[in-house]
C-alpha cells in the first residue's frame, strides 16, 4: 500500500510518446542560462505542427508525473508556456524523433525552476503547440527583431525564416553591458545586433530599426508597448497593418481561452484571449 511518504515512483519512457488526449511527452535536457532565459533541447515524437513557429508555445506540466503527485500536489494542473526557439527534423537514425529548441524567459517562477533542475533526458509532459504566430509577408527583405535579451530567443524561428529567404535582419536589444556571450553564440553571425539601454538613445535606435524595416516583430515588456507605439507613428505617421507584430507579454496558463487569464486589450477597447488568439498580435490590433 502506498502512503503519502512512500509516493509512487514514475519510471520516464525511453522514447517521446503521443498520448489519447493528444498532450505528449517530451524527452528535456536543460542547456543554458541565456542572458536570464532558460533554454530546453527537447526531444518531441514526430508529427508536430511546424507552421508560423516563431511566437508559438507549449504549456508544460511542471511537476513529477506520478500517482501521488495527481493525488496531492495541484501545482500539476498549472503548466508552464515555454517558447519555441528552434527545430531540427527527424534523422534515419531517430525516424520518429524530432529535436526542438525550447524557451522561457520567467526563471524567477517555480515552475520554470523545476524545469531548470530535471536530469538529461527527463520525460515532461507537453501540450502543443498552441497560439498564433508571426507571419513574414511574402515581399519582405528586412526583418527588425525589437526585444530584451531574456526573450530574444523565441523570436529565433522568424530570423532564420528571413535569413533563408535571403533577407537581413537587425536585432535590436533594450539592455545594457555587453551581450552575454551565450546569447552571441545562440545568435546566427549574418544578422546584426544592437544593444542599447532604455534611458541610453533607445527611442532613436528604434525609430533607426523601424525606419530600415519593411517588417518587424517585437518581444518586449507589456510597459514597452507605447514606446514601440510611439515609434511607429514617428517613422510612418500611422500604425500600418502588416508592419509590427508584436509577441504580447501575458499569462498564458489553459491555452484554449477557458481560464481569461491571458485577457489582452484591444485598440478599439475590447478584450480578446492572447492564448487562442495570440499570443502574437498585430501591432495595427493593439494600438491606434
Amino acid at each position: 500500500m502506498n502512503t503519502d511518504s512512500n509516493p509512487v515512483q514514475f519510471t520516464a519512457p525511453t522514447l517521446p510518446a503521443w498520448h489519447d488526449g493528444g498532450d505528449l511527452t517530451a524527452l528535456v535536457t536543460p542547456l543554458q542560462d541565456v542572458a536570464g532565459s532558460l533554454l530546453l533541447s527537447a526531444a518531441l515524437p514526430a508529427g508536430v505542427s511546424r507552421a508560423r513557429l516563431a511566437g508559438r508555445y507549449f504549456l508544460a506540466r511542471c511537476v513529477e508525473p506520478s500517482p501521488w503527485a495527481r493525488a496531492h500536489d495541484w501545482t500539476l494542473y498549472r503548466r508552464r508556456p515555454l517558447f519555441v526557439a528552434g527545430w531540427r527534423p527527424a534523422t534515419a537514425e531517430a525516424a520518429q524523433v524530432e529535436r526542438w529548441l525550447l524557451t522561457s524567459a520567467a526563471r524567477g517562477d517555480a515552475g520554470v525552476h523545476w524545469l531548470a533542475a530535471r536530469p538529461e533526458g527527463a520525460a515532461v509532459n507537453l501540450i502543443g503547440p498552441l497560439g498564433n504566430g508571426f507571419v513574414l509577408p511574402p515581399r519582405a527583405r528586412h526583418l527588425a527583431i525589437v526585444s530584451e535579451p531574456a526573450r530574444v530567443a523565441a523570436l529565433l524561428p522568424l530570423l532564420h525564416e528571413m535569413l533563408d529567404r535571403g533577407g537581413r535582419t537587425v536585432i535590436l536589444l533594450q539592455g545594457s553591458g555587453a551581450i552575454p556571450p551565450a546569447l552571441r553564440d545562440l545568435l546566427p553571425f549574418a544578422a546584426e545586433v544592437q544593444q542599447v539601454a532604455a534611458d541610453d538613445g533607445w527611442q532613436e535606435r528604434l525609430q533607426d530599426a523601424l525606419g530600415w524595416a519593411d517588417v518587424a516583430a517585437t518581444a518586449l515588456p507589456a510597459s514597452a508597448l507605447p514606446e514601440v507605439l510611439q515609434a511607429v507613428r514617428t517613422v510612418r505617421l500611422r500604425v500600418e497593418r502588416d508592419f509590427v507584430q508584436a509577441l504580447v507579454d501575458v499569462q498564458l496558463v489553459c491555452g484554449y481561452g477557458a481560464c481569461h487569464a491571458c485577457l489582452t486589450p484591444l485598440g478599439n477597447g475590447r478584450w480578446t484571449r492572447a492564448c487562442v488568439h495570440g499570443p502574437v498580435f498585430d501591432l495595427a490590433d493593439l494600438g491606434r
